[in-house]
């Protein structure tokens, strides 16, 4: 969208240029416009602006028998007048790419004429306040569930946002103006289960003169969730959970590799865009009748319902999700793979305090059928269990909570265990996590 204003009209009294004629100051408040010696009243000189994040265009209108024009601004970065650009005879526009986006100018423009080795400078014209678009933001990060969507987006230089959303088919929504530039979220309520919502956001600075500049949208598109029935796992699994010594919310977990004879280990730290994604997901989810041990439980099932597996086949290539944080793509795009589901669930369990970690190791029923598998172990007095929210497809497999490596054997085949001769046995016959556990006998 182009921005124009027009410029109070630049009037000179005319005079007659001569041989002997003096130089005048930039500063007198009478000059020559019009150098016709005939001339009986100055042309009336207009300005107008046009602007995008990265420049500024004036205009004006010819004045006749110039030779040039010499275009000055200033600005809050800079705040006196500098000359900064020349324009020549012909010329009634100037592009000033020397500016920073959200930011507010102002620019006046004199006319010259050469003649007799001397340069004639008319008197300034009336300023004019311009400003460039603000950079457009970018939408980082969303977040849905049942009856609600959240996005946030970077921080622009700006006065402000506005917002708005709208369903995939209908007109958007009333704008919600956000007069600050350091608030980066927008949370809507109220809105339908499984539903396609289109969001946009642009930023916007004030000129001068009071007028809104805006910048171009960012947009995304956020489905909210099914409500998906969730059942309670074995009530002593809970209560290894919520048995748990815990520490306050931590920002790091380890990733181990185990898949040669030593173990290797990297530090992870979670970002904080993917912490406040962690926060979003347990405020929106951790009801009040839930023990810590129950939310956990019902983490891994939704992981579990709700990632499509990217694949190609089920879900996206993994080539189009390899980019994005591992919480990003569970909690935002609803997507990934074993370490992505998994090393989620780890997340979540640091945020809560847990002493939990992401195994790099084998899963197989013997030592010659076994393949590369990530999950999560966490220790509770001195105990390590796994959290496993598997899914190979769009609609769960089977998944583990907070179960031992005996009650789940085909973790045994790695290299951890098997260099310390701990092996087990697989069960056979059994796919489902219910089943399984079922058919174990506990204390």
């Amino acid at each position: 969208m182009s921005f124009k204003i027009r410029a109070a009209a630049l009037v000179m009294a005319a005079v007659t240029v001569s041989s002997s004629l003096s130089v005048l100051p930039v500063s007198a408040a009478v000059q020559s416009a019009s150098y016709s010696a005939s001339s009986s009243k100055a042309p009336t000189a207009k300005m107008t602006y046009t602007s995008t994040d990265k420049s500024i265009t004036i205009s004006w209108d010819k004045v006749s028998g110039a030779t040039g024009y010499y275009i000055y601004r200033w600005s809050d970065l800079a705040p006196a007048w500098v000359r900064v650009g020349v324009a020549g005879s012909t010329a009634t526009n100037y592009t000033d790419k020397k500016v920073t986006a959200g930011t507010s100018y102002k620019y006046y423009i004199v006319a010259y004429k050469t003649s007799g080795g001397k340069r004639i400078m008319s008197g300034r014209s009336s300023e004019i306040s311009a400003s460039t678009k603000p950079a457009a933001p970018k939408i980082t990060n969303t977040f849905a569930d049942t009856n609600s969507i959240s996005f946030s987006w970077n921080k622009i230089k700006c006065n402000g946002y506005e917002v708005s959303y709208k369903k995939s088919s209908g007109s958007w929504s009333s704008s919600k103006k956000i007069n600050s530039a350091n608030t980066t979220s927008y949370d809507i309520t109220g809105l339908k289960e499984e539903t396609t919502y289109t969001v946009r956001v642009r930023a916007f600075v004030k000129s001068a003169d009071g007028t809104l500049v805006y910048s171009s949208y960012s947009t995304a598109d956020i489905s909210t969730e099914s409500d998906f029935p969730y059942r309670k796992s074995s009530k002593y699994l809970i209560e290894r959970l919520d048995s748990a010594k815990r520490t306050s919310s931590q920002n790091t977990y380890y990733e181990c590799n185990r898949q040669d004879s030593k173990e290797t280990k990297t530090l992870i730290t979670i970002s904080d865009e993917d912490m406040a994604t962690i926060k979003r997901f347990v405020d929106a989810h951790y009801k009040s009748d839930m023990s810590v041990g129950e939310f956990l439980d019902y983490t891994v099932q939704w992981l579990n319902k709700n990632i499509s597996y990217a694949d190609g086949y089920h879900g996206p290539a993994y080539s189009e999700i390899w980019n994005r944080s591992h919480v990003d793509n569970c909690f935002n795009y609803k997507v990934g793979q074993c370490i992505q589901y998994n090393s989620t669930i780890c997340a979540v369990m640091r945020y809560l305090g847990y002493d939990a970690r992401v195994i790099q190791g084998w899963r197989g029923t013997s030592l010659d059928n076994k393949w590369q598998h990530f999950w999560c172990e966490v220790t509770i007095n001195g105990t390590d269990y796994v959290m496993d929210s598997y899914n190979y497809g769009t609609d769960g497999d089977w998944y583990f909570v907070c179960a031992t490596y005996e009650e789940t054997a085909p973790y045994s085949y790695n290299s951890h265990y098997i260099m310390n001769k701990k092996l087990m046995a697989p069960f056979s016959g059994y796919s489902n996590l219910r089943n399984r556990l079922a058919a174990i006998k506990t204390k």
